[in-house]
């Protein structure tokens, strides 16, 4: 399993490293930090290929070095490299493959973690790293400048993971959103194995907009109460009444991780229709992780 986390600057990116690296550890996955820059000016649009550039000419054409420089540094700080050596990074060791730069790193180092510059825009970019390799979800942070999220969740093939308003000091709960719908049981097992391994309770939530539960909900409901059982998770379960987008942000608050799934319906049929994840996303003052249903 291989999980995508996009950075922009430590200044911006921290909590999304952060979180997003744990997540991924709870997974035991191999993790790959990539930074998208622009295409560089027409002044150095003649230049050699960036792989054989010097040290100097890649901090100056690309901040996107001490971007991916800083988060090999915090993540070694914060564990989830358990390599000492010192020697892991090193802008020379960048090598070219098609249209990405990635570092090639020595030892252990290489088995948990790749190191990623691209260029253009970043969703395009995004995008096409997820057809170099198979990633299982995309964790992006919850910039409020554009809406990358809703883009990313309509186009990527991945799962996608989105830092809104994370607090590394807070212990959170996560908010299981259930129905019968087809990515519903990968949601709970996602749900499950990030529960488990971060200590993190669980409120399984079904939302229905009349009185009555249906068989679908009701035995989808169920079928998550037990499986956490299964995996000792600490855990309430909650049948709502209501609209379920606005139950979902009223519950969830700034204090949850909310995890829920989404079907591959396609990018038209979402614009068109709508669905509970992509409004969920927009509203939801918290993370929230939305899991394919392949």
């Amino acid at each position: 399993m291989k999980f995508l986390l996009a950075v922009s600057s430590q200044e911006f990116s921290e909590s999304t490293l952060r979180m997003g690296s744990k997540v991924a550890k709870s997974f035991g996955a191999q993790l790959a930090v990539v930074y998208v820059g622009p295409k560089p000016k027409e002044l150095y649009a003649g230049r050699v290929s960036l792989a054989r550039d010097t040290l100097a000419k890649w901090e100056i054409y690309h901040p996107g070095i001490e971007v991916l420089r800083w988060a090999f540094d915090d993540l070694k700080t914060s564990g989830f490299l358990e390599n000492s050596d010192d020697n892991g990074f090193n802008p020379l060791n960048m090598v070219e493959e098609k249209d990405r730069y990635r570092m090639a790193l020595p030892g252990s180092y290489g088995q948990d973690i790749d190191l990623i510059l691209r260029e253009g825009d970043i969703i395009d970019e995004l995008r096409r790293e997820c057809s170099e390799d198979e990633y299982t979800v995309s964790i992006i942070g919850g910039s409020k400048g554009r809406n990358m999220a809703h883009d990313l969740l309509q186009y990527l093939p991945t799962s996608v993971l989105v830092m809104k308003n994370v607090n590394l000091d807070h212990h959170y709960r996560i908010l299981l959103c259930v129905d019968d719908s087809s990515a519903t049981d990968r949601a709970v097992r996602f749900g499950a194995t990030i529960a488990k391994q971060m200590n993190f309770p669980v409120t399984i939530m079904t939302v229905s907009k009349t009185e009555e539960f249906g068989p679908g909900y009701s035995g989808a409901a169920e079928a998550a109460s037990q499986h956490l059982e299964s995996q000792q998770v600490d855990h309430e379960q909650k049948f709502i009444t209501g609209d379920p987008v606005n139950s979902f942000i009223e519950t969830a608050g700034e204090d949850h991780l909310i995890v829920m799934g989404s079907s591959s319906k396609s990018a038209l049929a979402k614009f068109f229709l709508g669905s509970k994840p992509m409004k969920t996303l927009e509203k939801a003052n918290c993370p929230i992780l939305v899991v394919r249903d392949k």
